[in-house]
């Protein structure tokens, strides 16, 4: 054995690995932790009356403040006008005229929808009803110019 396998091999003797980790593999709580070191490092307390989601899960529901000069209907307006604009109903203010492009249409359309699904139960009873009218005359736009022979 040379000397520098013996000094490897001292090493590895010296070396004592500590597992500090506070759950097993399975996600229960290890015996060897003490409950003071949990208590210290356990996150604050959520929700004081959580929500159910569709899976089960629960989550905190915090009213958000919006920020100044906005809101959410303008938010809805500003992803609308692009459809307007690719449905032809809109001059295009770089083409000095309307055109019709239905693809980017159904893409401004549906990223509407996706917001109209993600934000479900968290809107004003009247941010809800001008999403859905505007997702149904943007819709009907679209049969109508789909619809349209070229």
């Amino acid at each position: 054995m040379t000397e520098g396998d013996r000094q490897r091999n001292q090493a590895d003797q010296e070396l004592k690995v500590t597992d500090r980790r506070h759950f097993t593999a399975e996600g229960r709580l290890r015996s060897e932790v003490v409950d003071d070191e949990v208590e210290q490092e356990a996150p604050p307390a959520v929700a004081e009356e959580p929500a159910q989601g569709r899976e089960g899960s629960s989550f905190e529901r915090r009213p958000v403040d919006e920020p100044p000069g906005v809101d959410f209907t303008m938010l809805i307006n500003a992803m609308a006008e692009p459809a307007l604009l690719f449905l032809g109903e809109i001059e295009h203010p770089g083409l000095g005229r309307a055109s019709v492009d239905l693809e980017r249409a159904r893409i401004q359309i549906d990223m509407l929808d996706l917001l109209r699904v993600k934000c479900r139960g968290n809107l004003r009873p009247e941010e809800e009803g001008l999403l859905e009218r505007i997702l149904y005359q943007l819709r009907m736009l679209y049969v109508a110019r789909a619809n349209q022979p070229t």
